[in-house]
């Protein structure tokens, strides 16, 4: 089985939500059709950017079912669907193989304290609710659960398999994934600040936050890599680094639906209790990105 099966950049969609939590479709629909024309390979739903964990299962499903309608043909569509408990994770998984997305993906289980028999045993369970859809770990350190190198090879008999979404700067331990069965492992690099440095360490692709307000300049950085434009491809990333470094001050989530309102998406605010920005941090906010000049970086057009 070739498990490199998704590469390219794909934005951690962000998600359109009203104060009731209820999904904002027109922005939604809007976003996934401007964001699609960047050469973008498609989009991950639900995940830390898009507060899947934040959101009721019903509004999970919703959110995609929109997505899956409006994405055009050939858009990789990765479901996050982790959850606390594993009935939510079957019924997100089985959902997903019912509309036809390509894949799930899920932080390992998560709050409580858990052996390598109750991460392998969450994995699989996914895997056969969904009937083997292909299956991305997503490995973030948050999640506080470990994934030793030897519980990934482990995974390498889960139907479906195919590798990771890689959010953890240390890129050794990326290198040490990447060597498992071979090299036929998929995985895409998750921290947007360091982008470049993963493709150059091996990454397939890249997942990110930010891809969501600078989609372009990604895109052109993923082609400098893989055409040998090392030089080039860590301008631009120093060049998006500039405005992650002014959402770093503040909330990631909360900055990229700021700088989406502020184009002319209507996404709203992050679901409650999740950090909202003050008046004052929204002015602060803007009046740092106004200082760069972001001609070549900023938006979807």
């Amino acid at each position: 089985m070739n498990r490199i099966q998704i590469t390219g950049i794909l934005p951690a969609l962000i998600s359109p939500v009203n104060e009731d939590g209820s999904i904002r479709e027109a922005a939604l629909r809007k976003l996934v059709r401007d964001l699609a024309r960047t050469g973008i390979s498609g989009f991950y739903l639900c995940g830390a950017t898009g507060e899947g964990i934040a959101m009721a299962p019903e509004r999970r499903m919703e959110l995609v079912e929109i997505v899956k309608d409006e994405a055009p043909s050939g858009m990789k569509l990765i479901n996050h669907i982790g959850a606390a408990d594993l009935a939510t994770v079957r019924r997100l998984a089985r959902h997903s193989r019912q509309i036809g997305l390509d894949a799930i993906s899920s932080v390992p289980p998560f709050f409580f304290s858990y052996d390598e028999k109750g991460v392998l045993d969450y994995y699989r369970a996914m895997a056969e609710a969904s009937e083997g859809l292909p299956l991305l770990v997503y490995a973030c350190p948050l999640s506080g659960t470990p994934l030793p190198v030897s519980t990934i090879e482990k995974m390498l008999d889960i139907p479906g398999f195919l590798g990771m979404k890689y959010t953890n700067p240390d890129y050794y331990k990326m290198s040490r994934y990447k060597k498992i069965d071979g090299g036929n492992i998929n995985i895409l690099n998750g921290p947007d600040e360091t982008c470049a440095l993963g493709l150059l360490m091996g990454a397939d692709g890249a997942i990110g936050s930010t891809y969501n307000v600078m989609p372009r300049l990604f895109v052109k950085l993923f082609a400098a890599v893989k055409e040998g434009r090392a030089d080039e491809a860590l301008r631009l990333q120093m060049r998006a680094d500039e405005v992650i470094e002014c959402m770093l001050r503040y909330d990631v989530i909360s900055c990229v639906k700021l700088l989406l309102s502020d184009m002319g998406y209507d996404v709203g605010e992050p679901n409650a209790p999740l950090k909202r920005l003050s008046e004052e941090e929204k002015t602060a906010f803007r009046a740092s990105i106004r200082a760069l000049d972001l001609s070549e970086t900023l938006g979807l057009q």
